[in-house]
């Protein structure tokens, strides 16, 4: 355990060295801009921000617990929820295609006796959710930039292919998860693919997954309400983040009309979640500020927003889940206890 925290440790420095390296090169591109820009920020509204970020992490975090019960994994809902916080705040900082989040979440819960496959199951639907909502967040911010803000030669191009291309990328995920056949398929050949380079078998795990994800949907289908819930917390999270982004623009000057908002946002978060850059470190922050740029905004204010929200939307939520990880990582030999 010890050697784990120490390695852990060792990473979340060298990502927060990384951080302050990439926000310094942004920072340097327009330096003078950016001292006119701090010189009459209002830095008090960064609380808000904070405020907002905290709201929409709780948000994701009870999510989790809620996917939890529907695909009936044996924990009770302020414990689904901890764990949610905790490694949902873990993700932001380490995630490398959301492994960082469902390894966690598979190691704080599997000594509850629960199956890792229902686990992981209920996990990647969690994720699935957060997508699809980041996506309907993003293309209503494209659509409103298309129909209700001037965009000009390639930029408008640019953004019509990228409309096109996520739609067909949602369709895609959706039957991925949804039609058992697909799903099945894939599964297969992944198990296949690791077989070929580990030499290791794990068409158990898979199946087990598999069987979960099949059960959670079935679960879902049957209780339409619930799912409605599921949904629109999920939304709300999104609503509170884009939220916390529009009052780190607010407290350094004007904030972008709503439609480039949720575009940068979307595609800043993207870039961030598609790259192979732990986090999307640098990946995310620069997408954003460059996407805002060509859309009108003055690139200091732009990275430096974008950076402020880094800052109020992932670092400060993972400061305060430390504790609670430290906590939950020494509950892991406790046996649970009969009705949690």
């Amino acid at each position: 355990m010890k050697a784990t925290r120490g390695r852990q440790t060792r990473v979340i420095a060298l990502v927060l060295a990384g951080f302050i390296v990439v926000a310094g090169i942004l920072l340097a591109l327009d330096w003078n801009g950016v001292r006119q820009v701090v010189q009459k920020a209002e830095w008090r509204l960064t609380l808000v921000a904070v405020l907002f970020s905290l709201m929409s992490d709780f948000c994701l975090s009870y999510d989790y617990a809620l996917i939890n019960k529907a695909f009936s994994i044996p924990l009770g809902s302020l414990e689904s929820t901890e764990v949610g916080f905790v490694s949902s705040a873990m993700n932001n900082i380490l995630a490398f295609m959301g492994a960082a989040g469902h390894s966690l979440r598979l190691v704080l819960t599997r000594g509850r006796g629960i199956e890792s496959g229902e686990i992981i199951a209920a996990s990647i639907f969690h994720s699935y959710v957060n997508n699809v909502m980041m996506l309907a967040l993003l293309v209503a911010g494209i659509a409103s930039v298309l129909f209700g803000h001037v965009v000009y030669g390639g930029n408008l191009a640019a953004l019509g292919l990228l409309l096109v291309v996520l739609v067909i990328l949602f369709f895609v995920v959706t039957a991925m998860i949804v039609l058992r056949s697909l799903r099945s398929w894939v599964l297969r050949v992944t198990g296949a693919i690791w077989h070929f380079f580990s030499h290791r078998d794990i068409s158990p795990f898979l199946g087990e997954l598999d069987n979960a994800l099949g059960r959670g949907l079935q679960a879902l289908r049957q209780r339409p309400f619930f799912l409605s819930a599921v949904l629109l917390v999920m939304a709300a999270q999104w609503a509170f983040a884009a939220g916390s982004l529009w009052f780190c623009f607010y407290a350094l000057g004007r904030a972008p009309h709503l439609g480039v908002l949720l575009s940068g946002f979307g595609i800043g978060i993207s870039a961030g979640n598609l790259s192979f850059v732990p986090g999307g470190l640098g990946v995310q922050e620069a997408s954003m500020a460059g996407v805002f740029a060509l859309m009108g905004t003055p690139f200091a204010q732009a990275a430096l927003a974008s950076i402020l929200f880094r800052v109020t939307n992932n670092f400060v939520p993972f400061i305060f889940s430390l504790g609670l990880y430290w906590e939950l990582l020494r509950r892991l030999g406790r046996p649970p206890v009969e009705g949690e």
